[in-house]
């Protein structure tokens, strides 16, 4: 989405907050919503910024919020003064909901058939919109969806995410179970950006064990360990993940994680969590 703010104009610890995080967006819209109230800015400027990141969360994060977030956003920017900001973010943002009702009624219509009768480009719709969902019953719908693309297609790349989304789903247990196999698979077997979803599989596994001190410490070395990671220059990780890591690995006493959670941190701009900031003298 384009900018319609003037960031100059923005009250510093905004400025502040959104330098730090610029890559974890959903971080600067916790801190709004933290710190204000949508309905008591009288700065159209901020007003605009505060639409930026929200729609932006939602257009990032989980898709089944656009909807709701376009309506609120607005509901709100309907009662401000109209100036050519204002117009022209007005003007996206219709845009936007265009698109929107058309991806839900396009993807409602494919759910209400059966699954097994659509083409497989349809199947790869349902599955990867219902993957992007933050309902728990949507995400076990789109791992039984990428279990029967895998059985159609014998592509691994699917089975990969079926059970990524076992364990996003709430079934954490038995997509352990899973991730084990696909650990296991031989090296031979053909598998685009392996790499990629060995590093996905062990963010699950240190977040599943983030309360068990000796399984976190193990899990980390089996990842260090691993061929396929090791061939990459670091431990490639989300933003998110690199934050848990960091702060699960400092309150262990872990140091030696958190460091290198701290040079992924600078390599990657993102925001040092204070208490790890202070300890450092960063």
């Amino acid at each position: 989405m384009e900018k319609h703010f003037y960031f100059k104009l923005l009250p510093e610890d905004v400025k502040k907050v959104y330098r730090e995080n610029c890559k974890i967006l959903s971080r600067v819209f916790e801190y709004l919503e933290d710190k204000y109230n949508y309905e008591e800015i009288g700065d159209i400027n901020f007003l605009l910024f505060y639409s930026f990141i929200e729609i932006e969360c939602a257009l990032t994060i989980y898709v089944d919020d656009v909807g709701s977030v376009l309506d609120r956003v607005r509901t709100r920017m309907d009662k401000v003064e109209k100036t050519p900001e204002v117009l022209s973010f007005l003007n996206e943002l219709y845009r936007l909901e265009l698109i929107e009702k058309r991806r839900k009624m396009r993807l409602q219509r494919l759910i209400d058939r059966d699954f097994d009768t659509l083409t497989l480009t349809e199947k790869n719709d349902v599955a990867y919109e219902l993957a992007d969902s933050r309902n728990k019953e949507h995400s076990a719908l789109a791992a039984q969806y990428f279990l029967k693309l895998y059985n159609e297609t014998g592509n691994l790349y699917y089975y990969c995410i079926h059970t990524n989304m076992l364990y996003k789903a709430g079934e954490k247990e038995k997509a352990l179970r899973e991730y084990a196999k696909i650990l296991a698979f031989p090296t031979g077997k053909r598998l685009e950006n392996r790499g990629h979803f060995v590093s996905a599989i062990f963010q699950d596994k240190l977040d599943y064990y983030q309360n068990d001190r000796v399984m976190f410490r193990r899990i980390w070395e089996e990842a260090k360990a691993n061929k396929y990671i090791k061939e990459e220059k670091h431990f490639p990780m989300a933003h998110g993940a690199i934050l848990q890591v960091a702060e699960v690995s400092f309150d262990y006493g872990f140091y030696d994680i958190c460091e290198e959670m701290i040079e992924l941190m600078k390599k990657e701009k993102l925001a040092i969590p204070a208490r790890i900031k202070e300890h450092y003298k960063i």
